[in-house]
Order: C-alpha cells, then sequence, then structure tokens
C-alpha cells in the first residue's frame, strides 16, 4: 500500500444524529426516536427503525407505525457542537482532519499512517480511540481521495475497515450501485436513471457531462464529476487558494459567540465576493481561533456544494460554541480570528445552466408565496405512488418538499391495474349503489363470485344501466396486517352513456375508484 497524499480516511457514525439528540436530552437507547426537518423524519434511531418508521416518511406516517415514537426537531447546530466533541478526539491521534457533515470526517492518511504503521493500524488506533470516549459504532473506509473513502466507509458494517488499495480505487467506484448513494445526491434522480440502465456508478460516468446538466441539473453534475475522480474537496489546503482569507483582530477580546459572528459579517461578506469576481466558489474554508490566553483552535470546514457568506458564518459559530451553547462555552474571550479558504473550484461547475435558473427561480417564489398564503399542503406536486389500488398510485407532495418515501412505484405490483390507466382518479372514492338482475344492491359469494349480474349503476341520485361490464378481480391487501388489511373487489363498466368506471366493492359497500373518458 503507497503512502499517496491523496490517501484519505473517512470515518462514518451510523446514527449519530439520533444518538447525539438522545444523550443531549437524556433519551435512553431503546426509545424510538425520530428527528424531524419540516415535518418529514430526517433521522430515526433503530429502535424507530424497527417499527417500521424511515427515513423521509411524515411526523403522523411515523407515529402511525410507532405510536410511541418520540419525535423532536432536527437542531443542525446542536449536531454539530455534539461532533465537535467526537472529532477533537480524533485530532488529538491525527491533527489536519475535516469534519464533512456531523458523524462524517475525512483525514489525510500518509501522515497517521507512518507514525502508527500503517493504514489499517491508523485507522484501527483512531477508531480504538473513539470507541473509549463512548461511542461504539464507528465504520472506516480508506482509498484514494475523499469521495472513493466515504463510499467505502458506507459499505462498511460495524467496526470494520474497508480499505481500497490505489489500484482498484476506479474499479471500486465504478462497481458501486447508485442506490448507495443518498437519495439527494441525485437530486432523487436514483429511479429515473434505473429506467434508463443506468445502474452503477461507472454507468453514469460514462453519460456525458451535457446530457446529465441538462437532464438532470447541477447537483447531479456534482455526482458526475465525482465518479469520474473529479473531486474539488481536498484534505490538504492548496496554495493557490491562500489568497483569499480575513484576518481579524479585535480591539477588545469577545466573549460572546453572536457578537464575534456579528463583526466578522462584513469582512465575510467582502471575502466571499472577492471569490466569486475571480469566477471560483469556495469548497473548503479554514478558521483559526486565538483567544487571549494564546491558545489556538483551527479547523477546516468542507461543504458538499460551495460556501457562501451565511455558511461560513455558521461555521465561524459552531467553531466558537465548540460542543456547548452561549456565551458560557468559551474557554477564553476570542482576540483574533483568520479566515482561508482552503479550496476553491471554478465556479461554472455550479451553475444551473445556458440560461440561469432565474425563471426557474421567479416561479419557485411565486408559487411559494401562494403557498404561504394558502397552507403548506395548497401547492402539491403530483408523483407516482406505489400501491395496488389506483388512489395509492398518485402522490401529492408539497410544493418544496421531497417525498416522503424513497419511490418504489416501478417496482411489480401484483394485482394493480395495468394496461390503460384511467384520466381521472377520484381522491376520496365516491360512494355508489350497483344493482343486480335481481334489483337488489350486487353482493358476492364466499367464494368471491357475483351472486347475479350487474345490471345498474346508482350515481348521485341518477341510475344508468351497464353496458358492459367485467370483474371481480380480487386483492387482499396486507392481509398480515390486521389494522391496515384490506380486501377489495375490483370491477370495470361501461354505463348507458359511454362512460367507462372502474367501481370497487369493500365490506359490501360500492364505490367509484376511477373513471375512463
Amino acid at each position: 500500500m503507497g503512502t499517496s497524499i491523496k490517501r484519505t480516511l473517512v470515518l462514518r457514525f451510523p446514527g449519530w444524529s439520533t444518538a447525539a439528540a438522545a444523550t443531549a436530552r437524556g433519551i435512553a437507547q431503546e426509545v424510538p426516536l425520530a428527528l424531524l426537518v419540516t415535518g418529514a423524519v430526517s433521522a430515526c434511531n433503530a429502535a424507530a427503525s424497527a417499527w417500521g418508521v424511515a427515513q423521509g416518511q411524515r411526523m403522523r406516517e411515523a407515529q402511525a407505525a410507532c405510536p410511541q415514537l418520540d419525535v423532536h426537531p432536527y437542531d443542525r447546530d446542536a449536531d454539530y457542537r455534539a461532533f465537535e466533541g467526537i472529532f477533537q478526539v480524533i485530532e488529538e491521534h491525527a491533527p489536519g482532519g475535516q469534519i464533512l457533515q456531523p458523524g462524517l470526517c475525512a483525514l489525510r492518511l500518509r501522515g497517521p499512517s507512518r507514525y502508527y504503521g500503517g493504514e489499517r493500524a491508523a485507522a484501527e488506533m483512531l477508531m480504538s480511540a473513539v470507541r473509549a470516549s463512548g461511542f461504539a459504532d464507528v465504520r472506516a473506509g480508506i482509498a484514494d481521495g475523499i469521495f472513493p473513502a466515504e463510499l467505502a466507509a458506507r459499505r462498511a458494517r460495524a467496526g470494520e475497515i474497508v480499505a481500497i488499495s490505489p489500484a482498484d480505487t476506479a474499479r471500486f467506484v465504478a462497481a458501486v450501485p447508485i442506490d448507495e448513494l443518498p437519495a439527494e445526491a441525485l437530486a432523487e434522480n436514483g429511479p429515473l436513471l434505473h429506467r434508463l440502465g443506468v445502474h452503477f456508478l461507472g454507468d453514469y460516468a460514462r453519460l456525458h457531462v451535457d446530457q446529465v446538466r441538462d437532464r438532470f441539473g447541477p447537483d447531479a453534475v456534482r455526482v458526475h464529476r465525482l465518479a469520474n475522480g473529479d473531486d474539488p474537496r481536498t484534505v490538504v489546503p492548496t496554495d493557490t487558494s491562500l489568497e483569499h482569507s480575513v484576518h481579524r483582530e479585535f480591539d477588545e477580546a469577545l466573549d460572546r459567540v453572536d457578537q464575534i459572528a456579528f463583526s466578522l459579517r462584513a469582512d465575510i461578506d467582502d471575502l466571499t465576493e472577492r471569490v466569486a469576481e475571480s469566477k471560483k466558489v469556495a469548497t473548503s474554508i479554514r478558521i483559526e481561533l486565538r483567544d487571549d490566553r494564546g491558545g489556538l483552535k483551527e479547523r477546516t470546514w468542507l461543504h458538499p456544494r460551495f460556501f457562501r457568506a451565511s455558511d461560513i458564518v455558521d461555521r465561524v459559530r459552531w467553531q466558537v460554541q465548540g460542543t456547548h451553547a452561549g456565551a458560557a462555552a468559551l474557554d477564553a474571550p476570542i482576540s483574533a480570528v483568520l479566515i482561508t479558504v482552503a479550496a476553491i473550484d471554478d465556479a461554472s461547475h455550479y451553475e444551473a445552466g445556458l440560461w440561469g435558473d432565474s425563471t426557474d427561480q421567479r416561479v419557485h417564489n411565486s408559487i411559494t408565496r401562494v403557498q404561504s398564503m394558502i397552507g403548506h399542503t395548497g401547492v402539491c406536486t403530483l408523483q407516482p405512488g406505489e400501491g395496488r389500488l389506483m388512489r395509492e398510485r398518485q402522490l401529492l407532495v408539497p410544493w418544496g418538499e421531497k417525498r416522503a418515501s424513497a419511490d418504489r412505484s416501478s417496482e411489480p405490483w401484483p394485482g394493480s391495474q395495468t394496461g390503460l390507466a384511467p384520466s381521472l382518479v377520484f381522491e376520496n372514492p365516491v360512494e355508489v349503489a350497483v344493482l343486480d338482475t335481481a334489483g337488489d344492491i350486487a353482493t358476492l359469494t364466499e367464494r368471491g363470485t357475483l351472486r347475479a349480474p350487474l345490471m345498474a349503476l346508482s350515481l348521485e341520485g341518477s341510475i344508468r344501466m351497464l353496458r358492459g361490464w367485467a370483474g371481480p378481480w380480487s386483492l387482499d391487501v396486507r392481509w398480515w396486517d390486521a389494522r391496515r388489511h384490506q380486501r377489495v373487489h375490483r370491477f370495470q363498466a361501461v354505463d348507458d352513456r359511454g362512460d367507462a368506471w372502474m367501481l370497487t366493492m369493500q365490506n359490501d359497500r360500492w364505490s367509484v375508484e376511477a373513471r375512463y373518458d
């Protein structure tokens, strides 16, 4: 194994956010816990997962699956502060690492591997140090570059180290299924890529970048670049970026976080403007805090895309606060701050497209204003749903949100309607009466067959004679779940006015599920 400067170690802490939140709130590990962002589950612990709670579910859906679920809003600042403590443990043994996000950090491996006698030895030592600090489940990935190492860490099991040699890194990345990436990394285009025959990162990397940008948007371009080995992030700061920095010495040392952040805001705005004027964006920054006792706290931060001024202010605030909130958390008043852009990238890689996104942005702003007037769920987008009933096959998602669960609409759903779809599916089934040739409400035998042929449909007070009908097709939905079990009998019928209907009978009650025009 070589000691290239590209060799990177990524440590991953699965379930970090929920574990940190549980510790902060004194919640026992076995209590089902979910963290919410805009009403949807952002993260949940193993106890909640065992009840069927999953990332992306709406709060009510999660609580329906697990009535005793303990839900709390996700506090991003607190999450970063909590991870700061565990990261300090890592830096005591291998300085120079970077936090990618709470629960995920990267380190340059060349120095630690020489010091501890090898890459695996260094990784095992750091994992042991983390376990000794109280967090048991830590996983490691080693590869050439942050992105391959992160993929390796995501593949590792509890306590395992997945090391990819330099010669195998490209093949490893190419063979990674796109489903192993977080759903947001491909802008929720994973199911579409599967339908296009793109199942692995290698297939995705072979697409032309223009096709990716036009079809999937700028977020998907970033993953395309990473899949091609073009990762602008690096654990080692580059000299070309050192010209972009902010150095501020305070006349009187400040001991409040908000004072420090406010006093730096104008300088940070100027910094981001200077970076933008050079047609670049900052993908990594380094912050050094010096207190009036001579102490120095330094940290390098990465961003999933690029830093805006508000992002830098947040990092300053998080680093000043450390693991605690408030001015009391400061060991000593801060006398000087140095912010340096550690890595930059070409701004063109983050452009929305030839015509920019101004039109889309105006549309988004307009719809958002409408949504604020009529309610959050008043403006929705229609997305394919999963299930066997027609009303389950359509899903309304509030504007600006992602669907609550993974898209499984393309999976086989035995018993679902195939062929020509109805033009109108009622959001709520319309109750009707269906008469048989005996003049009675049509019913089924215990074997699921009609007692008499269908004759007429009574809908909204009018009688429509049926010219033809077919069925029943019986569905036994969720037969294993007594609470959600449904036994539905489906019919198709054409009335004397030429209208075609999708009829269902459930618990001896008839309803119209959909209409063909």
